[in-house]
């Protein structure tokens, strides 16, 4: 692939499958294809991605430690937690009433460049969707941050303009066969 074409920007909502949890959370089946977190260490992100690119993903507290281990293991380095998505119901939890998500970042070489506003908020109320449906605001602010780069999203549920997104809720595709077609 020509670095022309590698994404500089990635954002990933990955289908996590949520064991030993209650309420609702062990009925994520039921919307979406779960998968373990082991099962994405596999996808070659590497050979689609810019040297200087960065990792955007999503998480929930059980899953952090997940999170950020499958963030190393494609070659970003966890740097921070980039938004905080503030819901307006809330889960009960096991140990605290769930109310949130987060969007971790991820850094690989340097910043792509150039920037643009970096004056966006980490923290975001909005309401709650249908399952696992992100709000689209934490898109609007990385376009603030990187108008012009080549952006990705992947397990994506909805096509954006101005990404590429893959998932298999668009077409069908499994988003590991994706990749690979995409590296050809």
């Amino acid at each position: 692939m020509s670095k022309d074409k590698a994404f500089d920007v990635v954002l990933v909502d990955p289908p996590w499958k949520f064991d030993g949890l209650t309420g609702v959370s062990k009925n994520v089946k039921d919307h979406y294809q779960v998968q373990h977190s082991t099962t994405f260490h596999d996808l070659p992100l590497t050979d689609i991605v810019a040297d200087n690119s960065l990792l955007y993903m999503w998480c929930s507290g059980p899953v952090l430690k997940q999170a950020i281990e499958l963030m190393t293991s494609w070659g970003w380095t966890y740097k921070q937690t980039a938004f905080i998505w503030e819901k307006d119901r809330v889960i009960p939890g096991s140990y605290s009433v769930t109310s949130t998500e987060m969007v971790l970042v991820g850094k690989r070489g340097k910043i792509p460049q150039p920037r643009g506003c970096r004056k966006q908020r980490q923290m975001l109320k909005s309401p709650r969707q249908k399952h696992s449906a992100k709000p689209e605001d934490i898109q609007d602010r990385i376009d603030l941050m990187f108008p012009t780069q080549n952006k990705l999203e992947l397990f994506a549920r909805r096509h954006r303009p101005g990404w590429t997104c893959a998932g298999n809720e668009l077409d069908g595709m499994d988003v590991f066969d994706w990749v690979k077609d995409f590296r050809c």
